[in-house]
């Protein structure tokens, strides 16, 4: 079907008349930036894809990958500030290569440009890891430190304030001859204390105190470093008890609610922690979900889990629920994906096409047709090939239904010939003709047709 043309105009109130613009005021896009024809990324690096776009007015930008139409999502950011136009990925994977599409339009065309990108994997040569996280110290889960090992055994007396020997490693160094001292008087008084001598029953009050006295020397020689020692080994058997212990799984990251066009590409990012590494398994409306064509499951070291699916449809649509499992417990979440479908249009078709009328010169004429598609379709006239409105004097109307009509007052010779109606909607348009033929009488034969009361006419 041809384009329309300047005089073409839609009947009734189907449409408006195209506005006229001066030359030169509007202008289709056009990009000052293009997308370089080969892109590279690294695993786990950002990247970033960026297109300068001038028209008037200014064309939006639409970005696709592999023809997929992309949503703004954790994963993929798209970005229009001015003429300036770009697409972020956060955090780039390999599953991430592919052919990218920046299209620009505007009311006046679209242009579009391409790029080939490929993200190396950390297997590939030549790839680059991430610089780490600056998170700050770790710090071990809040939890109570666990009782301690329970083949220490319990003390009583004079034991109970008095500390093992220390570890050799802290025998040497430059104070090696006083803690040898301090160790040969810790052993010595752990052995009267385990083998006293027989008790004098003479003993006097003076000995009695001379006694005592010893013994202090003995704890206070050997307090300060058997007791940092002591406490030391101690600290080291908790951390490890910790290090030990289990921990449950927990979500530190988790997707919002997606909106998808469908055809289009979402990714669904989430992070969890857990000791040991937990696994993961994804739910559709309670039923699980495998992995195919469409549907992707990729677990990263770093924690990171997702699930891509490369073509949206409508089915995809619903609750998706993340379980996350380890043998100290469980976790999960729950985000909702809501597919856009776009309505489906169907091209007009004619019910009933225009058909060929005979009328008397100076009788009322009326042409019509009847076309059926979704959205109901509009109605474009023409006369010899020429569009027709409301001021070539005809009357041009649809009962908003799909059925188009011409009309004419008074048939003349000059309405007698071909007429064109075509039914457009934005699937599609369809054309028919019809003709209109206008019975005018001899001028010879007036006179014996006014006597006879007969009249003969002539197409």
């Amino acid at each position: 079907m041809s384009e329309q043309t300047a005089t073409d105009a839609p009947s009734g109130e189907m449409a408006e008349q195209p506005r006229k613009t001066k030359p030169g005021k509007f202008t289709p896009p056009t990009f000052s930036k293009i997308l370089e024809s080969e892109i590279s990324g690294m695993e786990g690096h950002p990247l970033v894809l960026e297109v300068n776009v001038k028209g008037t007015p200014l064309p939006q930008v639409q970005w696709f990958r592999e023809g997929a139409p992309i949503q703004n999502n954790p994963a993929f950011t798209a970005d229009q500030t001015g003429e300036v136009c770009t697409l972020v990925i956060a955090e780039a994977y390999p599953e991430d290569s592919g052919n990218y599409t920046a299209t620009a339009a505007n009311f006046y065309g679209s242009q579009s440009c391409q790029a080939n990108v490929t993200v190396k994997g950390k297997d590939d040569p030549g790839y680059i890891p991430p610089p780490p996280a600056s998170n700050g110290p770790a710090v071990l889960p809040d939890t109570p430190l666990p009782p301690p090992p329970a083949n220490v055994q319990p003390t009583s007396g004079l034991l109970d304030d008095l500390p093992p020997p220390p570890p050799e490693e802290e025998r040497k160094g430059p104070d090696a001859a006083v803690r040898m001292q301090q160790t040969r008087v810790t052993d010595e008084y752990h052995d009267r204390l385990r083998n006293p001598p027989p008790v004098q029953q003479e003993a006097s009050a003076t000995g009695t105190l001379k006694v005592q006295e010893k013994k202090a020397a003995y704890v206070k020689q050997s307090t300060p470093v058997a007791r940092a020692a002591r406490t030391q080994a101690r600290d080291r058997e908790d951390l490890r008890g910790v290090a030990e212990k289990n921990y449950r799984p927990n979500f530190v990251q988790v997707p919002e609610e997606t909106n998808a066009k469908e055809g289009g590409l979402v990714r669904l990012d989430c992070k969890v922690t857990g000791l040991p590494s937990p696994d993961l398994v994804w739910y559709r409306e309670g039923s699980p979900l495998r992995q195919d064509s469409n549907h992707r499951m990729i677990v990263r070291e770093n924690g990171v889990h997702s699930l891509l699916i490369s073509q949206c449809k409508a089915s995809d649509a619903g609750d998706y629920t993340c379980v996350s499992t380890n043998k100290a417990g469980q976790a999960e979440f729950t985000v909702t994906l809501n597919i856009l479908v776009e309505a489906q249009s169907v091209a007009p078709t004619w019910v009933q096409k225009l058909k060929n009328t005979t009328v008397k010169e100076g009788e009322h004429v009326r042409i019509f047709c009847t076309a059926a598609g979704d959205p109901v379709p509009y109605a474009i006239w023409k006369k010899d090939g020429i569009g027709l409105t409301e001021k070539s004097g005809y009357r041009l109307g649809t009962d908003g239904q799909g059925t188009f009509f011409l009309e004419v007052d008074h048939a003349s010779k000059a309405d007698a010939t071909w007429y064109t109606c075509s039914a457009h909607n934005q699937a599609g348009s369809i054309m028919c003709t019809g003709k209109i033929v206008v019975q005018i009488p001899h001028v010879s034969q007036k006179k014996s047709e006014q006597k006879s009361g007969k009249q003969f006419y002539m197409f």
